[in-house]
Formats: structure tokens, sequence, C-alpha cells
């Protein structure tokens, strides 16, 4: 259980902004962000957002198109995958190793509303991009000032 340590009293909001700040840790949105091979965020992923679509590119060298599962829920985009071993781990010893290998898992949590139907995933040279288009009420929108 961590100490909650009140601030010097000097500043009267401190206190409570150390608490916003230990509430929003502890609460986040309730959903684990990422499962780790050897001990990182894996797989490390950048959201674009643009204002048709967003584009989530996600690093996964060495696992294979069969290997990967992605499902959209709500707002959340989940990718599930499997980086199997390229050696028979019974018949080496390692020298060093630092690629991770096993099942993996990453949440995102999309920031705009998708269509889940129109949603294409493609994997070149190791990068997994996936094109979300944006749903219609979702869209940036021009309103003219009459």
């Amino acid at each position: 259980m961590p100490v909650f340590r009140w601030p010097n009293s000097l500043d009267p909001w401190a206190g409570l902004r150390q608490m916003q700040r230990e509430l929003e840790r502890l609460m986040g949105r309730g959903l684990p962000e990422a499962r780790s091979i050897g001990g990182g965020v894996y797989p490390p992923v950048n959201v674009l957002n643009g204002n048709d679509d967003l584009l989530v590119q996600c690093e996964v060298a060495g696992v294979k198109r069969e290997d990967l599962e992605i499902s959209i829920t709500g707002d959340t985009l989940m990718i599930r995958g499997r980086k199997v071993p390229n050696v028979d781990e019974e018949k080496v010893r390692f020298q060093r190793r630092e690629r991770g290998t096993g099942d993996f898992s990453r949440t995102v949590v999309l920031p705009d509303k998708v269509d889940p139907d129109k949603v294409v995933a493609n994997l070149k040279n190791g990068i997994l991009s996936i094109r979300l288009p944006k749903s219609e009420a979702a869209k940036p929108r021009q309103i003219r000032v009459g």
C-alpha cells in the first residue's frame, strides 16, 4: 500500500493536486494498456489522428500475420498476438537474450468514434498498420456564421 505524504502546508492546494494525481493514477480508464514481453511496453504504437480516420501503427517484427488478432469494442482497440521463437530453445543456450517471445496484448483507447465495419489492417516489414475510418458524427464540420 503506497504511503500518501501530505505536502508542505504553505500551499493549501498542493494536497488536493497530489490526491487528484494519485486518484488518476489508480483509476485511469480501468484498462491495462499493454502486457509486455521482456519488461517493456510491447508492442509500441503510434496513433495518428487525421480528419477522416485514425491510423494506428504498431511494431510487431517477427510476428506472423496468422498470429495476430485485432478487435474493437466501443472506443477500445485490442491488439493480441504471439511472438514465436525462431530457434529451438531446447537445443540452444543463450549468451544474451533481449528479444522476447510469447503472447502479448495491447489496448489502445481511441480518441474518436470509428466505423468498425470499415477498419482495414495491413502487415508490412514488421509494422502493423490499422486504418480506422471515423464515424460521421466524429468528423469535424465547418459551421457557417450567419
